[in-house]
């Protein structure tokens, strides 16, 4: 207990004296698993911060990626709706378009499917999910919701939550076409990328939590079995820091592989092993400074004693010599006063004078 009070008094004014800015903490937590220990030393709720701010950072990296890419597709899409989208009427959450129709768009490896066929049954729809899932993006328009293939990754949405996000609606294809024409492109890439940024950000959330609860429960295990008894919050904070580099890795694999079709097997095994790799570096190094303090405060503690026994002794003999002065004293002070005192018993006989 003394040798981890000891520590954490010494890392605590450390970092009164030095803030640990965000870009520093991303740092440390790749390249100084070393300086891990310093991390235990703040509150949860420091490390929970962080995990936030490098969750927005990620999912607005990633959103203006995929944003990118919309812009282009929302370019030759806008030309698709004018020259050859079927026409369609909107309404209470109901499209009908009136005709069925598919297409490829070979530069962007987009496919889109439209079937607004009231009776279409499920085994139909996820035909058209197994093949818009083959092409790098896509999209079905059903009767009642689209369904969005980005990367492999599906999202529906129904009309009724876009109609919300949106803030309007559309009745038909000329309702479509003059809103687009009066928004222009760039007002729909903005629309998209501030919608995208929410969306991305709230399920990065829930995704990348739910990694980290994974790597806390293997390092509380770890920590067990090591000897240094973390609890959930200390963990968790070391879990956070572990996950760093496993996130920065997961977002430069999707944005290449939004350029460029590069698929690497078994990324999501990897992405959580380099991890695990982390948090018990951190837990061995934790574990290794906390035997080396104490090993040093074990001498301390020796040249203590050592130093307070010889003080011991000192202070012993120097009381006997202050005893043994004292008797010498008083032996001397008895002899003067026997050789200048009177003898005792003679009488005087007359012949003094």
């Amino acid at each position: 207990m003394k040798n981890n009070e000891s520590k954490e008094i010494k890392f605590t004014n450390a970092e009164k004296s030095h803030k640990i800015g965000f870009f520093e903490r991303i740092k440390r937590s790749i390249f100084n698993v070393e300086k891990y220990g310093e991390f235990l030393l703040e509150k949860t709720r420091v490390a929970v911060k962080y995990f936030f701010l490098l969750t927005l950072i990620i999912s607005i990296i990633l959103t203006a990626v995929t944003t990118y890419h919309f812009g282009k597709i929302v370019n030759k899409a806008f030309n698709y709706i004018e020259n050859d989208l079927p026409g369609f009427t909107y309404e209470e959450g109901i499209v009908n378009f009136d005709s069925y129709a598919e297409g490829y768009d070979k530069e962007n490896d987009f496919y889109d499917i439209i079937d607004t066929n009231p009776e279409i049954s499920e085994k139909q729809v996820q035909e058209h999910i197994k093949k818009i899932k083959n092409y790098k993006s896509g999209i079905i328009f059903l009767t009642n919701e689209i369904i969005i293939n980005q990367g492999g990754e599906l999202a529906e949405y129904e009309y009724t939550e876009l109609e919300k996000v949106l803030g309007f609606s559309i009745e038909n294809k000329e309702g479509l076409t003059n809103t687009i024409s009066a928004m222009g492109i760039q007002g729909v890439v903005i629309t998209y990328f501030v919608a995208g940024i929410l969306a991305n950000y709230l399920s990065n959330i829930i995704l990348y939590f739910a990694d980290i609860l994974m790597v806390c429960i293997f390092g509380y295990l770890v920590s067990r079995i090591v000897g240094i008894p973390l609890n959930i919050a200390k963990t968790l904070s070391l879990s956070i820091y572990a996950m760093t580099l496993s996130l920065l890795l997961s977002m430069l694999y999707s944005v290449v592989y939004s350029f460029t079709g590069f698929v690497i097997q078994y990324f999501s095994v990897m992405y959580l092993i380099i991890a695990y790799i982390y948090i018990i570096a951190a837990i061995l190094i934790i574990k290794s400074d906390l035997l080396k303090q104490q090993a040093e405060l074990q001498k301390i503690y020796k040249v203590e004693a050592k130093v307070k026994k010889e003080l011991e002794e000192q202070k012993d003999k120097d009381k006997e010599e202050k005893e043994d002065k004292k008797d010498e004293k008083k032996k001397e002070k008895d002899k003067e006063e026997e050789e200048d005192g009177p003898v005792v018993g003679r009488e005087p006989d007359g012949s003094e004078i």
